[in-house]
């Protein structure tokens, strides 16, 4: 500011004490911003680091192929192992010779009965709302 006065880099009608409120405040601004940049940053060193034992798990061959495993033997187990393997419903089709509708109906229940095995591991938030009543047979 005093630079410019000295040089009459000021226009002839500024008004000096506003001028120096904002210059000032616009200074007080950038000075916060900068402080709070720099206090994120330090936080970061607060933030935990990853357990690098959670990486190493893999759910399908933790959790679902050793459930797929206890179920009972029946073209369900099949049909979800081979789609725990990568296989589509058109290569499951022609691999058991059945009918790609049959293919979906026999996964549907598998899942189903796998997801109720499963559903200790499941987090709350994506639960399924509603428990089905298990049907007399």
């Amino acid at each position: 500011m005093v630079r410019k006065v000295a040089a009459a880099q000021l226009e002839p009608d500024v008004k000096i004490g506003a001028y120096l409120r904002t210059t000032s405040w616009n200074l007080a601004v950038d000075t916060l911003r900068a402080q709070k940049r720099t206090d994120l940053t330090d936080d970061t060193a607060l933030v935990a680091a990853p357990n690098p034992q959670s990486e190493d798990i893999d759910p399908l061959k933790e959790l679902v192929r050793p459930a797929i495993e206890a179920m009972p033997l029946s073209r369900r187990r099949t049909i979800v192992q081979l789609q725990s393997q990568g296989l589509d419903d058109a290569q499951i089709s022609a691999a058991l010779g059945i009918a790609p509708d049959r293919i979906h109906k026999d996964r549907y229940a598998a899942v189903s009965e796998l997801r109720n095995e499963l559903g200790k591991f499941i987090r709350d938030g994506h639960r399924k709302k509603t428990q089905r009543a298990k049907k007399d047979r």
